[in-house]
């Protein structure tokens, strides 16, 4: 939720970084529902997938060659029909059953069981990358964050 609240608070000095933020900056998503996720309130394991990993992983295996445009298509139609806490990369596949090559359905879960995206895990690195420049480059006791290529 923290990139969506950036987009919308940029204006008044938030500060804001990730391709999440970006696309709500430019209007290119706009709903909540894209970053919400449902999560085990005990272990924080999520047991859904937000949508825009799911896009990003879309996008990344139709790069790849993993899945026809049209198949990319009814499967993000089929994840935008869920419900937030019923998306996982399983359900949305067996929601575009019918709509899309069965082939290309069963290489797009094989792909995400094993290159699914988390685009929100990466833009949450790149905001304490940026903490950490904002704190002139140190690092708390304790950081797990990667060190920086030179």
């Amino acid at each position: 939720m923290g990139a969506l609240r950036a987009a919308e608070l940029d204006t008044l000095g938030m500060e804001g970084v990730g391709e999440i933020y970006r696309a709500y900056r430019e209007g290119r998503l706009v709903a909540d529902d894209e970053v919400a996720l449902l999560f085990d309130p005990e272990t924080f394991i999520p047991l859904s997938e937000p949508l825009v990993n799911i896009r990003a992983t879309l996008q990344q295996a139709l790069a790849c060659g993993v899945i026809s445009a049209d198949a990319a298509g009814a499967l993000l139609d089929a994840a935008r029909g869920l419900y937030f806490p019923e998306r996982t990369y399983d359900e949305v596949v067996e929601a575009a059953e019918g709509k899309a090559d069965p082939e290309d359905l069963a290489r797009f879960a094989a792909f995400a069981a094993e290159h699914a995206v988390d685009q929100k895990r990466e833009d949450a690195l790149l905001a304490l990358e940026r903490i950490r420049d904002l704190a002139g480059g140190v690092e708390p006791p304790g950081s797990t964050i990667p060190p920086r290529s030179p």
